[in-house]
């Protein structure tokens, strides 16, 4: 078993503690979405769980790509490479988008047989459909925000995730999906409406981030102070 030192406790909690916030407000926000749904019918409810299911089985081929980029450009900042790191991460994002605009296009396309692939009831099959090309838009923020957060997981730069995270869903994008469900009465749209919206905040937001404090960026900072 190995028994190094490791890194300091302090730098071990101040890394762990941003990621497990990043992770839970972004799970407990769906979680609030879906408790959102039942609220509206049972309908909305089974129509919101198909359309949650394609959009995050969708997710994992965004979450493969995220993880191996946060690895790879944690390792060549570790090397000094920053150039490597940046380009690296570039790469990964245009991957990313591509790769979820493809999935967009599907759920346009495919909106009124995918959820037949779920036995739906006519009702819930024709409410989903209504749902679909949102999480269309959804999934291209959705899968960069992604690969953003793990390439400043990768820097070691895990908190603006979280704050992103925070904004993005509680304080712009549930409420912006509470207002527009039950306030104006858009139902499951406005719910789903008001998630694309926080992930395009946290999408645009980390992307920002990664532009303008990116590895490369933050290797010429360093040799500055």
């Amino acid at each position: 078993m190995f028994s190094g030192p490791g890194p300091p406790r302090s730098v071990t909690v101040a890394l762990a503690m941003p990621i497990a916030a990043q992770l839970g407000l972004e799970i407990w926000a769906f979680q609030i979405s879906t408790l959102a749904a039942g609220k509206l019918s049972v309908t909305a409810l089974a129509s919101h769980s198909i359309v949650l299911n394609l959009v995050s089985l969708t997710f994992m081929l965004p979450l493969g790509i995220a993880l191996a980029t946060g690895t790879r450009v944690g390792n060549l900042i570790g090397a000094g490479r920053h150039k490597d790191a940046q380009r690296s991460a570039w790469t990964a994002l245009g991957i990313g988008a591509f790769t979820m605009t493809f999935f967009a296009a599907l759920f346009i396309l495919g909106r009124w047989q995918l959820p037949a692939l779920y036995g739906a009831e006519a009702s819930v099959a024709a409410l989903a459909a209504t749902i679909l090309p949102i999480a269309a838009a959804f999934q291209v923020f959705d899968g960069t925000q992604c690969i953003a957060g793990l390439i400043l997981r990768g820097m070691a730069h895990p908190k603006p995730v979280a704050w992103f995270n925070l904004f993005g869903y509680y304080v712009l994008g549930l409420p912006l999906a509470w207002y527009l469900a039950f306030h104006l009465d858009h139902g499951l749209t406005g719910i789903w409406w008001g998630l694309a919206v926080g992930l395009l905040f946290v999408s645009v937001g980390l992307c920002t981030y990664v532009f303008f404090r990116g590895p490369m960026l933050a290797a010429h900072a360093s040799k500055k102070t």
